[in-house]
């Protein structure tokens, strides 16, 4: 750092500046990481939990997530902290239950997302989890509308994501 950038109470942060080493202890790599979402409308059969087919990736670190299954599998070495996030969008059916899971290994659930309300509404959200290597992490939704009903695809409609944070 140059020691104009200095000043004698503290330093500046307005201030660029040019390090020449190495700087540690800044900031984090967080991956593995993937991001996918929805390629085109999912029709989900009233009264069932089903898997969301999310078989488009943005991103995937380390060739973790299965776009056939519609799961992502924690790489070997790699628990720890992640946040996940997820947003399932209904296309145009009324309020009745509508739900958002993310399972973990088929069955701890670990974020619950649900909406009662209009009808191209969102459940949606995020969380900080635990995960151990080899454990599987999958998008669920179920609802009570009475018929079969269509969730949206698209980036902004319908995703599943997750970063890790810390060991």
């Amino acid at each position: 750092m140059a020691i104009d950038k200095i000043q004698s109470e503290s330093i500046n942060l307005a201030d660029t500046f040019a390090f020449t080493g190495t700087v540690t202890g800044a900031g984090g790599v967080n991956t593995p990481a993937f991001f996918a979402h929805l390629g085109s409308n999912q029709n989900i059969s009233t009264g069932t939990h089903t898997t969301v087919a999310l078989n488009t990736e943005i991103f995937d670190t380390n060739n973790g997530f299965d776009t056939g299954t519609y799961k992502y599998t924690i790489p070997s070495g790699q628990g720890g902290k992640y946040l996940i996030t997820a947003c399932i969008r209904r296309e145009g059916f009324n309020p009745a239950r509508f739900n958002a899971y993310v399972l973990k290994n088929n069955s701890v659930g670990l974020w619950n997302g649900e909406n009662v309300g209009g009808s191209y509404d969102t459940a949606q959200g995020s969380s900080i989890v635990s995960l151990s290597a080899g454990d599987v992490i999958h998008l669920v939704i179920y609802h009570t509308n009475g018929n079969t009903q269509a969730i949206m695809n698209g980036l902004g409609n319908t995703f599943f994501g997750a970063f890790k944070l810390v060991e």
